[in-house]
């Protein structure tokens, strides 16, 4: 068993090593992204940009801007959701833009104000929800400017709650990932705007209007050409002076990706949405081309450590005391990209070893840069045999200080003692001689 035990700790030793000089690293390449002016991608478990084109850059926001208002409507209104209101024509003063066709006087839920704003970019409903937020446009937008300056989208101007144009109403792709990130971390607006159809009806009627998405990543309805299984909705829209504007997220294996994507057009030569098409290939690259890597595991031997004391072995394995999970491309080159060392803190333990006893530290690299660390502790509990543990305390005595002064001390005593005895004897020996007839 010790000679196995011992076999598997180099094994692994050889195999840190080897992976410091094995096959080259072939890293998943990035996506072709074209016809857009800026886009980016985000993992939210790890805090980590993915891909990034141009996204400090200033652009007009288009209909992104309803994420802002979604998120700031919701916060107020979320426990008013089945309340009926009346759409008054003040709700509608400066709607411009795509509707959902309602008017003064129509009577509806909450809720469906909140379908129509994000499934089908209805400015109407993103205006009235403004209203019953704040009791105006001009407040509401204030607002929006506020909860901005509070997420850090230092370089975002709203104008208005519905996206349409307006020269002073910037942002950058950095700044609208902010907003999804708040967004997609409400849940109930990440389920209304994937909703693929929602029968939309105002009070009163016995029956309603089907509305679909317009988002060709979670639907189907227009063409099949951007749709990915993963995508859970979030924006979709345009205008003349900002481009196609795509604001997405998808799941898959524990983790969520958001991507946003300004600027682009329809392809007059092909019909393509190169917005969509670039928000499909980007969360694609995201799922598909990253994943969680376990590198190290708590029950691979990493080294040994010399024990004394113990009549049954004179090592013990060392283990990492936790996993090491890591997000890594999907398909990196764990011989070559991957490498390993480990410090130990003991040079030695004696028996008795209680199995956990930290005793080091592993750390783990990628590409150079340290990934991870983790401590080491033994693997197993070594029993003490006393025997071995008596010589030791009488050697660690014989060689102390006050051992060798006791000695020389009753060494001189001796000494003293024999000399006085032997003083004694001759003494006597003498008077008896002066005595003798």
């Amino acid at each position: 068993m010790k000679t196995t035990l011992r076999a598997l700790c180099c094994f692994f030793s050889a195999l840190l090593l080897f992976s410091a000089r094995a096959l080259p690293s072939f890293a998943r390449e990035e996506p072709e992204i074209s016809g857009v002016r800026t886009a980016l991608l985000y993992n939210v478990e790890n805090d980590r940009v993915l891909y990034s084109l141009n996204s400090s850059e200033k652009v007009y926001p288009a209909s992104s801007v309803k994420l802002m208002t979604a998120y700031l409507a919701y916060g107020a209104l979320s426990e008013r959701l089945e309340e009926t209101v009346t759409v008054t024509r003040e709700m509608l003063r400066g709607v411009a833009g795509y509707r959902a066709g309602l008017e003064e006087g129509d009577q509806l839920q909450i809720e469906a104000l909140f379908y129509t704003m994000l499934m089908r970019g209805a400015n109407d409903s993103a205006y009235i929800l403004a209203y019953l937020v704040s009791g105006s446009t001009e407040a509401f937008v204030e607002k929006m400017n506020e909860t901005a300056a509070s997420l850090g989208m230092k370089d975002t101007h709203y104008a208005n709650p519905g996206g349409m144009h307006e020269a002073q109403m910037v942002t950058t792709a950095a700044d609208t990932l902010k907003i999804a990130r708040a967004f997609a971390g409400v849940e109930k607006l990440l389920e209304i705007s994937g909703t693929v159809k929602y029968n939309f009806r105002r009070a009163g009627q016995s029956t309603g209007l089907t509305i679909y998405n317009k988002n060709a990543l979670i639907s189907k309805v227009n063409t099949t050409a951007y749709y990915y299984e993963y995508a859970k909705g979030m924006n979709y829209g345009s205008t003349e002076e900002s481009g196609i504007t795509v604001t997405s997220c998808a799941q898959a294996g524990g983790l969520t990706y958001l991507c946003v994507v300004i600027g682009g057009h329809e392809d007059p030569a092909t019909g393509a949405d190169t917005a969509c098409d670039a928000a499909s290939k980007l969360l694609r690259y995201g799922v598909e081309g990253f994943a969680y890597k376990t590198l190290v595991d708590p029950g691979t031997p990493v080294c040994e450590l010399p024990v004394t004391l113990s009549a049954k072995t004179d090592f013990v394995m060392l283990l990492p005391r936790e996993t090491i999970t890591v997000f890594l491309p999907s398909d990196v080159n764990e011989a070559s990209d991957v490498t390993y060392s480990h410090r130990l803190t003991e040079a030695s333990l004696e028996a008795p070893v209680v199995r956990g006893t930290p005793a080091g530290y592993l750390n783990v690299y990628y590409k150079g840069d340290q990934i991870g660390s983790v401590e080491l502790v033994t693997g197993d509990d070594i029993e003490r045999n006393e025997f071995l543990y008596l010589l030791s305390e009488i050697k660690r005595i014989s060689r102390g200080r006050f051992f060798k002064a006791a000695v020389i001390s009753a060494a001189v005593l001796t000494l003293v003692y024999v000399l006085a005895v032997a003083a004694i004897r001759r003494k006597r020996a003498r008077r008896g001689t002066r005595y003798h007839f």
